[in-house]
């Protein structure tokens, strides 16, 4: 009789279509149910009616950017972490306290308390919705399993799932580097809030926090100059580390997205969309470079794993 027999591990990860179509449903879903939120606030208090930022545009504009990103985020889980549940669970909590720092920052700048309110909450009914119908309605991979377990050495094919500690990896000095870089752009572009005007007109020059501007500029183009000479190193080798791959790709990226909503923001008609693209650019990037440090998160393979 032989000791060995047949294994076979299969990963069923929701498609992108079923992602897509999930995304959707949480874009609109989450866009209703801060209407909702707005109706409540101005109906509890006349004096925020005409609160600027309770226009539809603007705040479904920020819906609709941040539910993407927590979708693709969810795709790139489920395919590549082995607990995708608690990496976007982590990633939305972190987001959800970077949305707050704008919040807290118009609070101080005297905005009224309660519309300032009514706009974390906003932030926080987002994420929960998100989070939730992309975890029920697009589950994660689970692992289903045919035969029975063999004694044999395991195939090359499922040692290589642990290939991580085998690959090269990227120095994690650069990672650091480039989280600062982004770190500093973001703050760059918070005083740029402050001190440039938002009515200006149409133009690529300002009168205004000129300097601010230069260095928000100036520093985005060197950081999308960078993130474009990582992806080609990365890309360029067979042996480097999945998620310094990812990591590198997300960055470029959110640059990318960052570099377009800078142009949309010397136009007035579409500065608000230029802002929340630019502001999304830049959580993109942060959190893509923020992957590579993660050294002792486990992958999971990409398609199905048999053993004999």
């Amino acid at each position: 009789m032989s000791d060995s027999s047949e294994v076979t591990v299969i990963r069923r990860t929701p498609s992108i279509v079923r992602i897509t179509v999930v995304t959707v449903i949480a874009a609109l879903a989450s866009v209703a149910l801060n209407a909702m939120l707005v109706w409540i606030a101005k109906a509890s208090d006349e004096s925020i009616q005409h609160y600027a930022h309770f226009r539809l545009a603007d705040y479904g504009t920020l819906t609709a950017v941040g539910v993407i990103g927590a979708g693709v985020a969810w795709y790139l889980a489920t395919r590549y972490v082995a607990s995708p549940r608690t990496t976007l669970f982590r990633v939305a909590v972190a987001v959800m306290l970077v949305l707050w720092l704008p919040d807290v920052w118009i609070l101080v700048k005297h905005e009224p308390a309660r519309a300032v309110l009514f706009l974390a909450l906003m932030h926080v009914s987002v994420a929960i919705v998100t989070y939730n119908l992309l975890v029920i309605a697009a589950p994660a991979p689970t692992l289903g399993a045919t035969g029975t377990p063999s004694t044999a050495p395991r195939s090359p094919r499922v040692a290589s799932l642990d290939d991580g500690a085998m690959s090269m990896r990227v120095p994690r000095g650069l990672w650091v580097v480039l989280l600062i870089a982004v770190g500093v752009e973001f703050v760059s572009g918070i005083l740029g809030m402050v001190y440039i005007p938002f009515n200006r007109h149409n133009g690529w020059f300002v009168h205004r926090g000129t300097s601010v501007y230069l260095v928000h500029a100036v520093l985005g183009g060197i950081l999308g100059l960078v993130a474009l000479a990582v992806v080609v190193h990365v890309l360029g080798r067979t042996s480097i580390h999945r998620l310094d791959r990812i990591g590198a790709v997300l960055g470029l990226c959110g640059s990318v997205v960052g570099a377009i909503g800078g142009v949309l923001s010397d136009f007035h008609p579409v500065r608000l969309v230029g802002m929340a693209l630019m502001f999304a650019g830049v959580t993109v990037a942060f959190f893509g470079y923020l992957i590579p440090m993660f050294n002792d998160v486990s992958l999971v393979a990409p398609e199905s794993v048999s053993t004999t």
